[in-house]
């Protein structure tokens, strides 16, 4: 008899697949910047997952990953407590950025390289490139080893 596949489980099997040679992290990265980059301009939605009709910050970051092959949590504040934390000065292209208010976490960004990030930010800009410390970031997280 196969063992069930819990949510848990699958988040743990899908973000093994992350793990691989630096060559194959280093690809792997690029995708997912290149990927995310393809959607910018395109609307922000609360609540939404979608990358053309809308989606929210979390929204956005669990789409792209999971087009490749990583799942991650719906919400920001459950992306943030899973993947390994880095530093700020550490960061490389496709970890994720936290901001927040009062240590309370209330967005997410996907770094992008040269001190940017993406972002599905408001209703008014949509899925926009920003400079990464444009709000104080409170943490970083990788799904990818």
């Amino acid at each position: 008899m196969a063992a069930k596949t819990t949510k848990s489980n699958k988040q743990k099997i899908n973000s093994d697949k992350a793990k691989k040679s630096d060559t194959d992290s280093s690809a792997i990265r690029n995708e997912i910047v290149e990927y995310a980059l393809k959607f910018e301009g395109n609307p922000y939605v609360w609540g939404g997952t979608s990358l053309t009709k809308g989606a929210d910050c979390s929204g956005f970051t669990q789409s792209v990953f999971r087009d490749k092959g990583i799942m991650i949590p719906r919400n920001s504040r459950a992306q943030a407590t899973g993947g390994k934390r880095v530093s700020i000065k550490d960061i490389k292209p496709a970890d994720l950025i936290f901001y927040g208010r009062g240590g309370t976490i209330n967005h997410v960004a996907i770094y992008i390289g040269n001190n940017k990030v993406i972002s599905a930010s408001n209703a008014k800009t949509g899925i926009r490139v920003t400079k990464y410390d444009y709000r104080k970031p409170l943490k970083a997280v990788s799904y990818i080893d």
